[in-house]
C-alpha cells in the first residue's frame, strides 16, 4: 500500500452512530410516538382510520420501491439498459402492491402544507384504483371515510407531524419483516384501543382473551371460521395462529367476517393484509339487521367455528326490523327485549353454526364474549300461588331457558373485571355447541376464573399461567384426575412457549445489533494498536522500515534521505555542498509525508476511538436488553411453577376445586330456575381467614395500647395549642 493509499483508507469516515434495524419493541415504540402526535384530541376513534391508512401507505410504497430495486437490479445483470430496466421492474404482475409514481411517498410527502391533504386524497385512490384488480380487493380501504382535508378531525399541523414521522423510517422487509410489522400493527390497534374510550371494544380484542378463545374452539384445516362483528380482525387471526401453531396448513382454513363501522372495516382489510392472509371473505354490514354472510338460497350461512366479541348490551340492536318476522329464522328461542340485543347475537350464532361436517366429522361450535348478564337476567313466570302476583316469564329468560333444554352451552367462563378497553361491564365467555360429545350431553362446565389476573393501567391483564387455570379444567371438563394429568403437560407446553418467545426476541435483539457491533473487534484491535505508536518525529523515524504496518510507506523516502546522506558522507569536502543542496528536496518531500501521516493517524485514531466508544454503548445497551428479557422470561417461569403448585392443590381437594369450576347437570340447572350465574353452582366466595382465639386477644390488646398512646399523643398536641394561644393572647 503507498502513502496515498493509506492516507484514503485513514481518511474514510467510520460511521459514529451506525442506522440499524429496529427490534419489535422498538418498532412498538416508535408506533407509540405516532399516537402520541395525535395527543389532545377528545377521542382517538375519530382519527384512528388517517393513522392506519398513512401507516398502511406507507408500507406499500416502501416495500413496492424494494421489489422495483431488486427486479431493475436483475435486469440489469442481464444485460437490460438501466432505463428500460427500471420500466419493466415497476410492471404490476411482478409485485404484491403497486404504487403509482404519481402516488410514491416522497413525491406526496413533499407537498406544499395547504395542498398535503388533497396530494394525499389522490394518492390513497391512485393506490386503490391501480389495485383493483388484486384478490384482496383494495376499494375504499385507504379512502372509505377518510378524507384528508377534514382538519376538524385530524388538524393540519398534525397530519404534518405524522407524515415526517413515518417519512423517518424505511418500513421496506429488509428493514421490517411481514411477521415484524404485522405484530406492531396489532399493537398500534392495542394503543389505540387504550385510549380510545368507550368505542374501543367496538373494534379490538385483548390478545390473551383472544389466544384464549382460539384454544377452546380449535379451529382445524378444512375449517370456514366466521367472526359476524370482526372488528380490527384480531380474533380471526388468533385462529390463524393456532392452527399454524399445531402444525396445520392455514391456507385451508376459510374465514368470513362481517363488521358494521367502515373504518373498522377497513383497518381489519388492513391488518390482514400486512398479516399475509391471502383470501377472506370479509363484507361491510349491520350484521343482525342486514347479514351479508349467505348462501346463493338468501339463507345464513353455516360455520364449523365462530369467534366473536360483540358490543354488549347493544340497546339499537335492530328490534325493528325483525319485530314483525325475521327471514332469516334466527329468532326460535324467543324475540329478544329492544333494548339488549346480547340474546340477539347468540341466536344469531346459534343459526349460523353447522350441524355436521362431514369431512372433519364434527359439529359447529361458537365462542363469545357476552355480559355476565345473560347468565341471569329475566325472570320466570311467577303465579299467586307462588308469590302472590301473576307475572309471565321474560323473554331473555324464556330464550336461556331454549339455549339449556337444547343443550348448546357446553362451557362458561367468568373472567376477572376490566379486561376490555372502554368497558368495566364483567364479562364472561359462552362456547356453544350444536352437537356436544355424549359424555358431556346435557352437562356445562362453569369455570370461576376472575380470582387469579394480572392488575395494569389501563386494563388488567390475563397471564399465561392465568390461562392455563382455565384451559386445564377445560381439556379435562371438570374431571379432577384427567386436570391433575393434564397439569404436568400444560406446564411444559407453556414453559416452551416461554423459552421460544425469550429466543424470539434474543434472535430479533441479535438481528437488530449484531450487524451493526461486527466491526466492533476488529476497531478495538485496530485501536490498540495505534495506541501504542510512539508518533514523536524522532520516534516514527526511528520506526519506519518496509515491514511497518503504518509506516512502511516512508520507508522508500527515508532511503532516499539516506542514500543522499550516504553520498555526503562518502563525498569530497568540495562535493558536500551541492549534496547537502541536493538533500533539501528529498528531505523536505519525507518530512512533508511524515507529518501528514502522523496527523492522519492522530486523527483516523481520534474518530476510531468515538466509534469503539458508541459501539460498546451500543454493546451494553444489547447486553442489557438480552439481560431483561432474560430475568422476565425467567420471572415468568417460576410464575407459571408456582401457579402449576397451586393448581395441583386445588385440584387434589374436590372441596377447594369446587371453589374454581363445577360440571353442572341440566337438573341442577332446572332446579335453579335456568339462572346460569355461576355463584349458584362454583363455590365463588371467599373463605375468611380463621384467627386463634389467643392471637386474636393479643391482636385486641396491641391495638388498644396503640389507641390509648394515640390518644395520649392526641392530648398533648392539644394542651401545646392552648398553651401557646394564650400567650399570644
Amino acid at each position: 500500500m503507498n502513502l496515498n493509499e493509506l492516507l484514503a483508507m485513514l481518511d474514510a469516515p467510520i460511521v459514529v452512530r451506525p442506522t440499524r434495524r429496529m427490534t419489535q419493541s422498538e418498532l412498538e415504540s416508535y408506533l407509540d410516538k405516532a399516537a402520541d402526535i395525535l395527543r389532545g384530541n377528545a377521542d382517538h376513534s375519530e382519527f384512528r382510520g388517517y393513522v392506519f391508512a398513512l401507516l398502511f401507505y406507507k408500507r406499500i410504497n416502501d416495500c413496492y420501491e424494494e421489489e422495483v430495486r431488486t427486479q431493475a437490479a436483475k435486469l440489469k445483470q442481464a444485460g437490460v439498459a438501466e432505463d428500460q430496466a427500471v420500466y419493466l421492474a415497476r410492471q404490476p404482475e411482478l409485485h404484491h402492491f403497486v404504487v403509482p409514481e404519481s402516488a410514491a411517498w416522497n413525491k406526496v410527502a413533499r407537498t406544499a402544507k395547504g395542498q398535503l391533504g388533497q396530494a394525499l386524497n389522490d394518492a390513497m385512490l391512485a393506490i386503490e384504483r391501480a389495485n383493483a384488480h388484486r384478490q384482496n380487493n383494495f376499494d375504499g380501504i385507504l379512502t372509505g371515510k377518510i378524507d384528508f382535508n377534514k382538519q376538524d378531525e385530524l388538524p393540519r399541523d398534525k397530519l404534518v407531524n405524522l407524515i415526517n414521522h413515518f417519512g423517518s423510517q424505511t418500513f421496506d422487509r429488509a428493514h421490517v419483516s411481514d411477521d415484524l410489522f404485522g405484530n406492531a400493527y396489532e399493537y398500534l390497534i392495542r394503543n389505540f384501543a387504550s385510549k380510545a374510550g368507550k368505542s374501543s371494544g367496538e373494534f379490538y380484542t385483548p390478545a390473551e382473551v383472544g389466544f384464549l378463545m382460539s384454544e377452546m374452539l380449535e379451529p382445524k384445516p378444512g375449517m370456514s371460521i366466521c367472526d359476524w362483528a370482526s372488528g380490527s380482525g384480531g380474533l380471526l387471526l388468533q385462529c390463524i395462529r393456532y392452527v399454524k401453531k399445531h402444525g396445520g396448513d392455514v391456507r385451508q382454513l376459510f374465514l368470513h367476517g362481517q363488521e358494521s363501522n367502515v373504518a373498522t372495516y377497513n383497518i381489519s382489510r388492513i391488518n390482514m393484509i400486512l398479516h399475509g392472509v391471502p383470501v377472506w371473505d370479509h363484507k361491510q354490514g349491520d350484521s343482525l339487521r342486514d347479514p351479508r354472510q349467505l348462501t346463493s338460497a338468501n339463507r345464513l350461512k353455516q360455520f364449523d367455528r365462530i369467534i366473536m366479541n360483540p358490543p354488549f348490551s347493544l340497546e339499537d340492536w335492530g328490534y325493528d326490523t325483525v319485530v314483525s318476522g325475521d327471514k332469516f329464522g334466527r329468532f326460535s328461542f324467543g324475540l329478544p327485549p329492544a333494548s339488549n340485543g346480547d340474546w340477539a347475537w347468540l341466536q344469531h350464532i346459534a343459526k349460523s353454526l353447522r350441524d355436521h361436517n362431514p369431512e372433519t366429522g364434527e359439529a359447529g361450535k361458537g365462542m363469545v364474549v357476552m355480559s355476565q348478564g345473560v347468565l341471569f337476567r329475566g325472570q320466570p313466570e311467577q303465579t299467586e300461588e307462588e308469590d302472590g302476583q301473576n307475572q309471565k316469564a321474560d323473554t331473555e329468560y324464556l330464550i336461556r331457558r331454549g339455549f339449556v333444554e337444547a343443550d348448546l352451552i357446553e362451557c362458561i367462563v367468568v373472567l376477572p373485571s376490566k379486561l376490555f378497553y372502554g368497558n368495566g361491564v364483567p364479562a364472561c365467555l359462552l362456547l356453544l355447541n350444536k352437537n356436544k360429545p355424549e359424555a358431556r350431553k346435557g352437562k356445562t362446565l362453569m369455570i370461576w376464573a376472575s380470582r387469579h389476573f394480572q392488575k395494569s393501567n389501563p386494563q388488567n391483564l390475563l397471564r399465561p399461567s392465568d390461562l392455563m387455570r382455565i384451559l386445564v379444567p377445560w381439556r379435562a371438563f371438570g374431571d379432577l384426575e384427567q386436570a391433575k394429568a393434564l397439569v404436568d403437560s400444560h406446564t411444559a407446553q407453556l414453559i416452551r412457549e416461554v423459552e421460544e418467545n425469550r429466543d424470539q426476541r434474543l434472535t430479533d435483539i441479535e438481528d437488530a445489533y449484531g450487524p451493526v457491533l461486527a466491526p466492533l473487534a476488529k476497531l478495538e484491535a485496530e485501536q490498540a494498536q495505534l495506541a501504542l505508536l510512539d508518533l514523536k518525529a524522532k520516534a516514527v523515524d526511528e520506526a519506519v522500515s518496509p515491514d511497518h504496518s503504518w509506516f512502511h510507506p516512508l520507508a522508500p523516502l527515508k532511503a532516499e534521505v539516506e542514500k543522499v546522506h550516504a553520498e555526503i558522507d562518502a563525498a569530497g569536502r568540495g562535493d558536500k555542498a551541492a549534496l547537502r543542496t541536493k538533500l533539501a528536496k528529498p528531505k523536505k518531500a519525507y518530512d512533508d509525508a511524515r507529518k501528514q501521516l502522523i496527523d492522519a493517524i492522530r486523527t483516523h485514531l481520534k474518530h476510531l476511538n468515538k466509534a469503539v466508544k458508541e459501539l460498546k454503548k451500543l454493546q451494553e445497551e444489547r447486553e442489557a436488553r438480552e439481560q431483561e428479557i432474560r430475568l422476565a422470561a425467567e420471572r415468568e417461569i417460576d410464575h407459571i411453577n408456582e401457579t402449576a403448585a397451586d393448581l395441583r392443590r386445588i385440584l387434589n381437594d374436590p372441596d377447594e376445586a369446587r371453589r374454581y369450576f363445577a360440571v353442572v347437570d341440566r337438573a341442577e340447572i332446572e332446579e335453579n330456575e335456568f339462572n346460569l350465574n355461576l355463584p349458584r353452582y362454583v363455590d365463588t366466595f371467599e373463605p375468611e381467614k380463621v384467627v386463634p382465639l389467643d392471637e386474636a386477644m393479643r391482636n385486641l390488646s396491641n391495638a388498644s395500647d396503640a389507641a390509648s398512646k394515640a390518644q395520649s399523643a392526641l392530648q398533648e398536641i392539644l394542651s401545646a395549642l392552648t398553651s401557646t394561644s394564650a400567650e399570644v393572647t
